[in-house]
């Protein structure tokens, strides 16, 4: 073997040496790093939910996770991360939200914020004033959140992100349903419009309704951060058109805007849901669709109250839907309204039930 042969063959050897040799570095610095996360991860959520002896981590959608406190079986508290786009970039926001529904600490993870002007709005002192609002309490600067004079959009992404964080606790953990008491099909045609707060100041829009439809949303005025709200009014008004509903996802980083336009577009739509103060004295009949055919009730309503409800017919099978052929008509005359709670298995028969309540309310002539 000639002198270049070897030299390249002991270059060649060196090489494959060093290589394994960063390889295997790389894989436990790596391994380091990830455990050194975990454990920084951890200690965050203990500190957020102190009562917790460990964490269940959930990931309901893709890009979403939420951490369950947990002591014994018993849930204490859950933690979701809100994201928004502060004045140097990405936020990740841990929000914890105790048993009773209600903020009960904030941390900020993740951040690119400039060090003694933004970093104010991360300083505990200022996140204190989320400790304790309402996780469906609506955010609004200068009313429940002071902004900061100087690191106005670093606070204000603050904001946005608890916000991000409360809306992923209502649809995650409480499961909030959509509001279904919209009929588009009872508002006449025309353009309406709305207005309801924003990240910055009232958003006003006008929603265009044509048989029974919305064709149109437009985003008339708004004030939000200019770096944020684009965003919303881009996509939110098609998001609504598309769903023929109010209720819609918000854009990532830009929970209070989206959230101000879609309650503006709920504020613009007439109401038109059954008020049962209204309806004439009498007795009506209506017919719902149960689990097994049809079921029809009578309805009797006396000075702006029902006072009475006789399930007339059924074909629902016997023990399984006892309960809520004797539970829905007293609950609907208890709390005057056609939205109660369905009975846990019988839920066909109690959406027949109020289906046919809710038919015998509508074709009731309105008081004079």
């Amino acid at each position: 073997m000639g002198e270049t042969a070897k030299l390249g063959a002991i270059l060649g050897l060196v090489c494959a040496i060093a290589g394994a040799s960063l390889a295997l570095v790389h894989a436990v610095t790596s391994d380091i790093i990830i455990a050194r996360q975990e454990a920084e991860l951890i200690s965050r959520l203990q500190e957020l939910v102190p009562e917790a002896e460990q964490f269940e981590t959930i990931e309901p959608e893709e890009g979403v996770i939420l951490y369950l406190g947990k002591k014994g079986s018993d849930t204490v508290g859950a933690v979701l991360e809100g994201k928004a786009t502060g004045y140097g970039g990405p936020m990740r926001i841990l929000v914890s939200v105790d048993a009773d529904n209600r903020i009960n600490g904030v941390s900020v993870i993740e951040h690119g914020e400039t060090i003694g002007i933004g970093t104010r709005a991360l300083e505990p002192g200022w996140l204190q004033q989320f400790i304790g609002l309402a996780h469906d309490e609506q955010l609004v600067a200068g009313k429940n959140v002071d902004i900061i004079t100087g690191a106005t959009v670093s606070s204000r992404a603050v904001m946005s992100g608890v916000a991000h964080a409360l809306e992923l606790y209502q649809t995650h953990v409480l499961k909030t349903e959509v509001d279904d008491s919209w009929n588009l099909a009872k508002v006449p045609d025309g353009v309406y419009e709305g207005t309801a707060p924003g990240f910055q100041s009232e958003i006003t829009v006008k929603v265009t309704v044509e048989a029974g439809r919305i064709v149109e949303v437009e985003v008339t005025a708004i004030a939000d951060t200019p770096q944020v709200y684009p965003a919303a009014v881009e996509k939110i008004p098609p998001r609504i058109v598309e769903k023929q509903h109010w209720q819609v996802d918000a854009v990532a980083g830009a929970t209070i805007s989206s959230k101000g336009i879609m309650e503006a577009v709920r504020a613009a739509i007439p109401d038109t849901s059954l008020k049962i103060d209204q309806i004439a004295d009498g007795v009506y009949e209506g017919t719902g669709q149960g689990f097994g055919g049809a079921i029809k009730v009578q309805v009797e309503v006396k000075d702006g109250a029902i006072t009475n409800i006789q399930v007339l017919s059924h074909s629902e099978t016997d023990g399984i839907s006892a309960p809520a052929l004797n539970q829905i008509p007293q609950s609907v005359i208890d709390q005057q309204s056609v939205k109660v709670d369905t009975v846990s298995g019988a839920t066909y028969t109690s959406k027949g039930l109020l289906e046919a309540i809710n038919a015998a309310l509508e074709a009731a002539p309105l008081r004079d």
